[in-house]
């Protein structure tokens, strides 16, 4: 077994080492300070994070649109990762250029090769396979174009408690017949290793202990969050409604790095920060528990804070982050696979492009796109997705 080196820093330590390739600077662990944080001067927009967006017009033929989905974005395909629990839907498969639906991924069920939970999803397009990861603590595998069942990789390690589904992310090298988990590190679990490398036959090429990072936490109340925005690594966030810190971490190899935390001391009581990798950066949500009404108080988002992870400084902006592509249009998004995303209902793309065209913020292959979905969308048509590759 090939020994690797864990890196764990408290928050107020930095790194000497950079976090390697991607974009992710070189300053070493970044700790968020709400007392250094400084105002910015307007609302932050897509262009300030993204550069020129690519439009799909999403096949009107199937069944639901991409709202609130994830979508896992290869080369040539979107695949739309709803988790099942939730959506009551299979992961689908759209062509990438035309937005036409290709297949669904297996199906929903508790019998052979179904699945009732896609707590996780991984595309591999040079294998040509869909990997989905249940709450059984099993992967599946499909093929990409047709949908079929290919079969069930064993994993080496139980990474879930008792309750389940979003404690573990994953990630495929198909070429090298590899697979790497990272996992909510338990006392007295069954799961000895925060993340391990495996072959697809279940054997252990390589794995960092969990006696690494030990944590007292309620069951449950964590989940595993990965944006895959950095090429080659398994950016991780462990995403808590307890009151310790949301630590970004970057699994490269077999060394894990702390990339981002948070200094709770210097946050208001309830508080906390629920960050995304950027290239470079790091994007975050800031929650502040409020009164809603007598003696019920809720976190309520009151900031995006951007921090620069080679300088440390981070600036915060209004929760709104417009779509200025589409001329200051506003609606939900996502950043994942190395873009920002967003679907945008037929009917109001219909009412927000010829404004856009009109003023000049779409210009060139993105104008001349538009152009020919306006002519043929209508408003009971699916939705129209934008993607906007990362800038580093």
């Amino acid at each position: 077994m090939k020994s690797v080196k864990f890196f764990l820093a408290a928050a107020a330590v930095l790194l000497a080492a950079s976090c390697g390739r991607g974009g992710l600077g070189e300053g070493g662990l970044v700790t968020f300070d709400y007392s250094q944080m400084t105002e910015g001067q307007d609302t932050l927009v897509f262009s300030d994070l993204a550069a020129e967006p690519e439009f799909i017009a999403l096949d009107s033929d199937t069944l639901d649109a991409f709202t609130a989905a994830k979508v896992l974005i290869t080369e040539n395909y979107l695949v739309k990762d709803a988790q099942a629990i939730l959506s009551k839907a299979p992961v689908r498969v759209l062509d990438r250029h035309t937005g036409r639906f290709i297949c669904n991924v297996g199906h929903l069920g508790r019998g052979p090769g179904e699945y009732l939970n896609s707590s996780q999803t991984f595309v591999d397009e040079d294998g040509g396979r869909v990997w989905i990861m249940d709450a059984a603590d099993r992967i599946k595998t499909y093929d990409l174009t047709s949908g079929k069942y290919l079969g069930t990789v064993p994993l080496a390690y139980k990474p879930m408690d008792e309750f389940g589904a979003g404690s573990a992310s994953f990630m495929v090298d198909g070429r090298a017949g590899t697979l790497t988990v990272m996992a909510v590190p338990y006392e007295e679990d069954a799961c000895p290793a925060i993340a391990w490398c495996q072959d697809l036959s279940g054997k252990i090429l390589w794995e960092i202990p969990e006696a690494g990072r030990q944590r007292t936490r309620t069951p449950s109340n964590t989940l595993v969050g990965t944006s895959f925005n950095i090429d080659g690594a398994l950016d991780v966030s462990f995403e808590s409604s307890g009151n310790w810190p949301d630590t970004l971490y970057v699994l490269e190899g077999d060394v894990l790095r702390p990339v981002f935390t948070v200094n709770t001391r210097s946050l208001k009581s309830g508080s906390s920060l629920k960050s995304t990798l950027l290239p470079g950066k790091v994007l975050s949500v800031l929650t502040e528990m409020q009164e809603y009404m007598p003696r019920i108080i809720i976190g309520v988002p009151v900031a995006n804070v951007l921090t620069d992870l080679k300088s440390g400084k981070s600036v915060s902006y209004p929760t709104e982050i417009l779509n200025d592509f589409l001329g200051g249009y506003q609606g939900g998004y996502s950043i994942q696979c190395g873009y920002l995303v967003q679907s945008i209902p037929a009917e109001e793309f219909l009412a927000a492009a010829p404004q856009a065209l009109e003023q000049g913020t779409l210009t060139g292959s993105a104008a001349k796109r538009v152009r020919a979905i306006l002519s043929d969308l209508q408003p009971t048509d699916n939705d129209v997705l934008m993607l906007a590759r990362l800038k580093d």
